[in-house]
């Protein structure tokens, strides 16, 4: 019997729970709806959708979903996935959503009881393999690698975000892994999943699993030859084959699942356009409902009903006004590489560089006649990366990067939509170029050969087209945001310090931070003792073994045996979490245990270990500092997020000693005094704020003794550190509820030293209700530099997200000009160092901290550079001061 004839366009089978996963945590978790109902997953999932359908252009879409209860590996695996933390409590309502979205758009859902997602998905890529059907498997789940079958079957593998993807192939996932798809299974197995709570092999990594299965080709094989292996992989192995085998067999993806549903029927088609309209506007999902709208009826999502069309305003999401800009946008030629060569060697001095991508870079003609794009690496990149002119483009510090590792100088850019995009509205997240042509630049298409006015249109179109679009369009963007920035006053705070900022972080981010590995290593490796001997501890104190990590076999011994009392409740039991553990102490001694095996355990396991892998061969770590998440104008860190190293505990704060200078070297620490309560001093005007600090005594203790109505010589240390809890507290818009946990105390006593606080600073209390009933009027917040912060949320009719709204407007002047003084500093000190032409760099910035390394005998310069520069970067009624000290580590030169 012969297959059914091919249907046009590949099958994308979308992995639903690991797309959902994925959205939820790329996106903050405050994106919600005027009621509160948060949305972020259903947000993203969305996103990825378009990106899908817009990019790849499916001939049909199905998506499978995990279903409640057990399957067969349940029974194969004692508390398989039992490590797993618990599905955040906001995240569970958000799949019956996207189930809905998806029902809505007419794509069919796949599920059946006793399997997962994963063996879904396999079956149908396998059948429709069988049809003559190429399918593609989106996922973020690595098992699906084994599906993958030239040139039927590939994956799309996605790496983080919504927007950070992968294409793989056989060859890709040979390149990735080092096996062919079909073995990919053994290796996983041998490494193991703790993800799944499948340990592997002690000492068996990815690269050794590899290797081994390249040397005798499969795990009976490798078992056949044990005494071929080092004594210690051999022992290990050896004592680890059933575990090994049975790991195999849990994560071998099941191809033959009875359904009922034949890929070769699925089709794209059978979408409801008045049920989609209803859906995205109950979600208040406008911006993303025009998209999916204007894709439905150009046909990506095949025929539907549109009955009852129905249109969404254009601004009725609360965005800056759509029609900022109404300049067409020329036709442009993509010129081959001779013309680029000769091209680029013309415009030196006058050339627009637009960074697009990670793949590419792409430069525009001033004229607007033509474009080049010029593939990473190449020798036109670097051609490319030498010219002296305006960088204007999207997220350029990628751009800067590059320009720094090819030896030429970072320039300031021009332009920036994305941090254009920040300034004008810093609570939406969304900075990718399609999200802000969507709500700032409307008449521009990012499609090709249309011609109409004001579309994109390219001669001669190649497979660089879509990195050309970005490019044209990008510079079509910033026409139209930056007169907006202007018309908001933003034009100051955008030229002056964000722009330049880029520049700084990219040098930054391009000289990293020495790491002493050794130092770390020793530190990883005390924490791996101290925790094994705390989950003895903890298992010991429970009277039997079990896994510590596993919430539901600790909720059975916290709450039945040991008959604790149980707090919050969760869909799925009794929480765990700190917050009831911390209520717990002094009722058993398992309690502390927990808490210090909690604590050390996430320090090895975020910092130790994560920390030793993000060492680049230089010796140096390598983050990402971001300008444009945070919604108060802070600057954030990733890959790794050094923000983050701990400070309160005292094994938190020996990671400092890991970070080092360049040898012969020294580190200089710079850090903000008192800040936040130099701004509240600033802002506030209160005269009894301002002599605390004009007296040049402990600014906490002369705060106590204002609160106390005491002697600044008789406050205690307890009164001091009460005070200095809520002058922080108040920066950071903390209640009574916030202060009593803070400070131990029940809410009433909390309330009583927060009004004694007032009492004793009256204009403090004057200027937060202020700032409320001026973000209330205005709908959001500015800072003295001009930087605003939209909060719609203060409308809400919903109690908790408007005192929400409220405590952000009250501190996000605070921070906002926290924020900005610091950017500013940064810049200022950058630039003098490159100024004065010293060899010093600025290698890490931390909160109000920042790291310079410099030779000894710059000493004297780099500190009098970092005292001016950082203290000269505002002038407020209260003079900045700052801390200086110097050390062979970062923690000795905290001192």
């Amino acid at each position: 019997m012969s297959s059914p004839p091919a249907k046009q366009g590949s099958l994308f089978l979308l992995d639903g729970m690991s797309l959902a996963f994925r959205a939820y945590f790329a996106l903050p978790a405050d994106l919600a709806t005027s009621q509160g109902v948060v949305t972020n997953a259903v947000h993203g999932f969305a996103s990825m959708l378009l990106s899908i359908v817009r990019d790849h252009k499916p001939g049909a879409l199905a998506v499978a979903f995990d279903l409640p209860g057990g399957t067969f590996r349940d029974e194969m695996v004692e508390d398989y996935k039992g490590g797993r933390a618990e599905t955040p409590e906001d995240l569970l309502p958000q799949f019956d959503m996207i189930r809905e979205m998806v029902e809505v758009l007419g794509i069919p859902i796949v599920s059946l009881e006793g399997f997962e997602a994963d063996d879904v998905l396999a079956t149908l890529a396998t059948r429709s393999r069988d049809e003559g059907r190429p399918a593609v498997v989106v996922t973020g789940d690595r098992d699906c690698f084994q599906l993958v079958e030239d040139p039927y079957v590939r994956v799309l593998y996605n790496r983080r975000g919504v927007s950070d993807y992968s294409l793989y192939d056989e060859a890709g996932i040979i390149e990735r892994t080092g096996l062919e798809p079909g073995r990919y299974p053994m290796l996983a197995a041998l490494r193991g999943d703790p993800s799944d709570n499948l340990p592997g092999v002690p000492g068996v990594g990815e690269k050794t699993a590899a290797k081994l299965l390249t040397t005798y080709g499969d795990l009976d094989t490798i078992f056949e030859h044990l005494d071929e292996l080092t004594p210690k992989l051999k022992e290990n192995m050896g004592a680890n084959e059933q575990l090994a085998r049975v790991n195999l067999q849990v994560m071998t993806l099941v191809r033959d699942v009875p359904l009922s549903l034949d890929p070769a029927s699925i089709e794209l088609g059978g979408w409801r356009l008045a049920e989609a309209d209803h859906f995205f506007e109950s979600l208040e999902m406008r911006s993303l409902w025009r998209r999916t709208k204007e894709m439905m009826l150009a046909g990506a999502f095949g025929e539907g009903d549109t009955s009852a069309d129905s249109s969404v305003g254009e601004g009725a999401d609360g965005t800056q006004p759509a029609d900022l800009a109404t300049k067409s946008v020329p036709a442009l030629t993509i010129v081959d590489e001779p013309e680029a060569r000769e091209l680029l060697t013309s415009l030196e001095g006058g050339a627009h560089v637009v960074a697009v991508s990670e793949r590419s870079t792409a430069l525009l003609e001033p004229e607007g006649a033509r474009v080049v794009v010029a593939e990473r690496g190449s020798g036109l990149e670097h051609q490319l990366l030498a010219l002296k002119g305006p960088v204007r483009g999207l997220d350029t510090k990628l751009f800067l990067r590059r320009q720094l590792a090819d030896g030429c100088p970072a320039v300031v850019p021009d332009g920036d939509a994305s941090i254009a995009g920040y300034l004008l509205d810093a609570s939406t997240g969304k900075y990718a170029l399609i999200d802000l042509v969507d709500r700032y630049a409307p008449h521009i298409e990012l499609t090709v050969g249309d011609n109409q006015a004001g579309k994109l249109e390219l001669e001669h179109p190649t497979d660089d087209r879509s990195e050309a679009e970005e490019c044209i369009a990008v510079t079509a963007l910033l026409e139209a945001m930056e007169p907006a920035l202007i018309e908001l006053g933003l034009d100051e705070l955008y030229r002056d310090v964000e722009l330049p900022l880029a520049a700084v972080l990219a040098r930054m981010e391009d000289r990293g931070i020495a790491v002493d590995r050794k130092v770390l290593q020793n530190i990883a490796d005390s924490l791996r003792t101290r925790v094994s001997e705390l989950e003895a501890t903890v298992q010991e104190l429970a009277g039997h073994p079990f896994k510590v990590n596993s919430t539901q076999q600790l909720r059975e011994v916290l709450f039945t045996e040991l008959g604790l009392p149980p707090g919050k409740k969760t869909k799925t039991g009794y929480s765990t979490d700190a917050s009831v553990l911390e209520g717990l102490v002094g009722q058993h001694p398992i309690i502390d245990a927990l808490l210090e095996y909690r604590e050390l355990e996430k320090l090895r396991s975020t910092y130790g270990e994560s920390l030793l892998a993000e060492i680049a061969e230089d010796g140096r770590i390598h983050a990402t500092f971001r300008q444009t998440v945070a919604r108060t104008g802070r600057l954030s860190s990733e890959g790794p997020n050094l923000h983050n190293i701990p400070v309160r505990s005292e094994e938190g704060r020996r990671f400092r000693q890991a970070f080092v200078p360049t040898k012969g070297w020294e580190l200089l620490v710079a850090d903000y005094d008192q800040v936040e309560l130099r701004i509240i001093a600033h802002l506030s005007g209160d005269e009894g704020l301002l002599a605390a600090f004009a007296a040049g005594e402990d600014i906490h203790r002369a705060i106590a003794a204002s609160v106390y109505g005491i002697a600044v010589d008789e406050v205690s240390h307890d009164q001091r550190e009460r005070a200095k809890m809520v002058s922080y507290g108040l920066a950071y818009g903390m209640e009574a509820f916030g202060l009593s946990r803070r400070l131990g105390e029940d809410i009433g006593e909390a309330r009583d030293i927060r009004d004694r606080y007032f009492q004793a600073f009256p204009k403090v209390q004057g200027y937060m209700d202020h700032a409320i009933e001026e973000a209330r009027a205005e709908g959001l917040t500015r800072t003295e530099l001009g930087r605003i912060r939209p909060l719609p949320e203060l409308r809400s009719p919903n109690r908790a997200v408007k005192a929400a709204a409220e405590r952000q407007a009250m501190n996000a002047g605070i921070q906002g000009l926290a924020a900005d003084i610091f950017k500013v500093a940064l810049v200022r000190l950058d630039h003098r160092l490159l100024d004065e032409e010293l060899s010093a760099r600025i290698v890490l910035q931390v909160h109000d901290e920042v790291l310079v390394e410099a030779p000894p005998s710059e000493r004297a310069a780099v500190e009098q550079a970092v005292r001016e520069e950082l203290t000269g970067a505002a002038s407020l009624t209260v003079p900045l001061a700052v801390s200086v000290g110097w050390g062979s580590s970062w923690a000795a030169a905290k001192g």
